[in-house]
């Protein structure tokens, strides 16, 4: 290219801003008061030029082209050159590569570089060149001008003040320095070496045009167009020329920024679709947790995430990294949110719990290797669903200014999708627990009301409270007829010294509040509590922990239920209500079991009443019914039959001779030996006594004992001639037990026979009259309680 020569009636420029005629800038008047600025200086009176004589009149070559029209035409070329590249999807830096040289070689300059401000850093970097290859600057720090986040309402809280940097002040070359003033003035700018500024001595070139590249709404640059061999400086056409190409450029920049944010948007929209379906696999509140920091260290890099849940009075805070936490460090590491939290909530939690999820790491991590960063950044986000706070995420890092609004963005966005997704997550476990504790409150209904037993009921409400309440000591205690004391009536996991010293009555202590205000209540640590009565036994027994719930019938208080644990444990509002829950149901297996109780008893004297009938019409029978329940009872107990069938034997005991009440008296009181036509009516009472039970549906039960218990062993028994195990066991204990006390008692025909006499003939019908082994539990029930000597063969 031939040496261009400077541009005849027009002055050369040293430091001018276009669009201010007659005004001329030494380097560094800049609108940002940097003190190493080039400082103004008035302006050069101009030199006035002779006027150029007139160009000799030349004749036009046929079809020839115009100078300046071919200068017009190569200008406009090149642009729809730049113009096609903008739209062929070329990438970013070759495009500038391009728009670098066109600008070069448009207007004649030596060199042309691009230099592009990255919004993280907030510095400006060298990205495309045109020219001979040379040292340029390739980094250089800008003052941030950036929009301050001062404002409470953005968060919903203040932000921390900005921090002091302690870096260095950045030395600049001429070069960076004259860079780094002309970003700052976001001015076109044109240069020249001629006024000699001591600041700029070492600046490489003798003449420049910088440009600054905006978009709409900020600055992303600068384009530098320079002479380094060359001794012109650049004209006023020049300036346009470039302004062209810096316009291009900064609209290249922000095409490509707005191509790459939706194909970001794109991208993030795909993950939060995809992390939304995972969402919904999800059944716990860690798994969700996990798998948003698993997506946001993906796009958000930091050293620390946590996730404060809120619930009541309680704040559950997750905390999430790839380096184990140390304790001493946790409330460190969240001091930050402790303002923000209190100021959502609108009060500080009661209770605080922590947990720590750690996420897998792509760099080894040492096993032992703690993190103890100091906290710089952090960006925090409430998690709402419909107008309500359930909590906060935040993410911390130990860089200063290490978040961006875009960050902020993307960070809400996910903060919305998680808040949902806990929300339902939380909903699903509540529906999930509470069907959980119906379920287990059914069955444990269907437990207490499997038996009828007051004690065994109570022991089952103990069992039944410790296991819900996942406790190792419970005690249930039922107040006594009086009303004033409360009774230990089925405990666990407590000493019998605690139990039997420890009694309470009504509105003392802890559990005599209970009874009183009939309201659970929880502590938190008994050894504390002013309230604990005998608090040297209970920190014998090691108790810490206690709920006790009462015990209501029709709204009046029976008793209390009581788990303890060993160490200080603050019972959730849920578990207290199961408990109480529990409770209720429990009044009613009480109050099932008592009524029982009481109808038993009832009838056992109907029982007893008509017993009593039977023997006095009968005077030498009295007490046999008596003698023969209470050998049954033992026979049936050591043979190891269901209480139900004890029960039974125990009533058909005393109710087996019911039917001799429809025998004449004469017979019964016969003194001799009966005639075959008064032992055919005798052998009839079995029959008339099943009949009578037979009508009375409480008796109906031990109908079959009293039909069959004269029947053999062999079958030759009466009235029905069964044999073996075909006779009901009841009816076969019955037999044993019968056949022992008539034999050693008296009777109106004989005296009773010694003890001996008796087992020797019992053992002589063993196998015909009466079942062997029936016979001989019975022999070893005497010989334990010292009536039989030795062991039974």
């Amino acid at each position: 290219m031939p040496e261009r020569r400077p541009r005849k009636g027009t002055p050369s420029p040293r430091w001018t801003t276009p669009g201010q005629p007659g005004h001329t800038r030494t380097p560094g008047a800049n609108r940002t008061g940097d003190p190493a600025a080039p400082r103004p200086t008035p302006a050069p009176k101009p030199t006035p030029h002779p006027a150029p004589a007139a160009p000799p009149a030349q004749a036009p070559n046929a079809g020839g082209i115009q100078p300046q029209t071919r200068q017009t035409f190569e200008r406009l070329s090149r642009l729809s050159d730049l113009s096609m590249a903008l739209s062929s999807g070329m990438e970013l830096a070759d495009l500038l590569k391009k728009i670098a040289g066109s600008v070069r070689e448009g207007i004649g300059a030596d060199e042309a570089y691009v230099m592009l401000l990255q919004p993280d850093t907030f510095e400006m970097t060298l990205l495309a060149a045109a020219g001979k290859p040379r040292r340029r600057p390739t980094r250089i720090r800008c003052p941030d001008r950036r929009t301050s986040w001062a404002s409470p309402s953005e968060y919903g809280f203040s932000p921390c003040p900005p921090s002091v940097d302690d870096e260095p002040e950045e030395r600049l070359s001429g070069e960076g320095l004259l860079l780094r003033n002309a970003f700052t003035s976001r001015q076109r700018l044109m240069f020249t070496r001629e006024l000699n500024d001591p600041l700029f001595t070492d600046v490489p070139f003798h003449s420049a045009i910088i440009l600054p590249l905006m978009t709409v709404t900020q600055m992303v640059g600068l384009l530098v167009v320079a002479n380094l061999r060359r001794q012109e400086t650049f004209c006023v056409n020049d300036l346009e020329d470039a302004t062209v190409h810096a316009n291009l450029a900064a609209m290249a920049i922000e095409h490509f920024k707005l191509v790459r944010e939706r194909e970001e948007r794109i991208r993030e929209m795909e993950k939060l679709n995809t992390l939304a379906k995972r969402f919904s696999a999800v059944q716990t509140l860690e798994g969700l947790i996990g798998l948003s920091f698993e997506y946001l260290a993906q796009i958000i890099p930091h050293e620390l995430g946590v996730v404060l849940l809120f619930q009541n009075d309680e704040e559950t805070r997750y905390f999430v990294s790839n380096r184990p936490l140390s304790p001493g460090s946790l409330n460190n590491l969240t001091e930050h949110l402790k303002e923000i939290g209190d100021k959502v909530r609108g009060k500080p939690a009661r209770v605080v719990k922590m947990q720590q999820l750690f996420l897998s790491s792509q760099e080894p991590m040492p096993l032992g290797q703690v993190m103890r960063a100091r906290i710089h950044s952090f960006l925090t986000v409430p998690l709402t669903v419909q107008g309500r706070n359930i909590g906060l995420v935040n993410l911390s890092a130990s860089r200063q200014n290490a978040f961006t609004r875009e960050h902020l963005r993307t960070f809400t966005t996910l903060s919305n999708l998680l808040a949902t997704a806990v929300e339902n997550v939380k909903t699903r476990l509540f529906l999930e627990r509470r069907v959980d504790e119906i379920s287990v409150l059914f069955e444990i209904s269907q437990s207490l009301t499997s038996t009828l037993v007051l004690d065994e009921v109570l022991d089952s409400i103990v069992n039944f409270s410790m296991e819900m309440m996942h406790a190792l000591r419970c005690e249930l205690r039922l107040l006594d007829p009086t009303g004033q004391v409360l009774e230990v009536r089925a405990a666990r996991g407590l000493s019998k010294s605690f139990l039997t010293a420890t009694p309470i009555r009504v509105g003392e202590g802890i559990l005599g509040s209970v009874i009183s205000q009939r309201l659970p209540i929880s502590v938190i640590d008994a050894r504390k509590d002013p309230r604990t009565k005998f608090l040297s036994l209970v920190k014998r027994e090691r108790l810490a922990g206690l709920l006790s719930v009462p015990i209501l019938q029709r709204g009046n208080p029976i008793g209390v239920i009581t788990v303890y644990t060993s160490k200080p444990r603050d019972f959730a509002q849920n578990e207290i209500d199961l408990l109480a829950t529990f409770a209720s149901q429990a009044s009613i297996a009480i109050e099932n079991a008592q009524l029982y109780a009481k109808m038993k008893e009832q009838y056992l004297s109907m029982v007893m009443a008509l017993a009593a009938a039977i023997e006095a019409k009968d005077s030498y029978t009295h007490g046999h019914s008596q003698k023969v329940m209470e050998y049954a009872v033992k026979i049936a107990r050591r043979l190891n039959l269901p209480e139900d069938e004890v029960e039974t034997i125990r009533y058909a005991g005393l109710l087996h001779d019911i039917g001799k009440i429809g025998v004449k008296d004469f017979i019964l009181g016969k003194p001799g030996k009966l005639t075959p036509e008064e032992m055919a009516e005798m052998r009839k009472h079995p029959k008339y006594g099943a009949n009578i039970m037979e009508q009375v549906d409480l008796l109906r039960k031990i109908a079959p004992l009293t039909l069959y218990h004269h029947e053999c062993y062999d079958g030759s028994g009466y009235p029905m001639g069964l044999k073996g195990r075909d006779i009901p066991i009841g009816a076969r204990i019955l037999a044993v037990a019968d056949m022992f006390d008539s034999m050693i008692a008296d009777r109106p025909y004989r005296k009773a026979f010694p003890l001996d006499h008796v087992v020797r003939e019992m053992k002589k019908v063993a196998g015909t009259q009466l079942d062997p082994e029936i016979l001989h539990q019975f022999l070893e029930i005497l010989r334990e309680e010292g009536q039989l000597p030795g062991k039974t063969p």
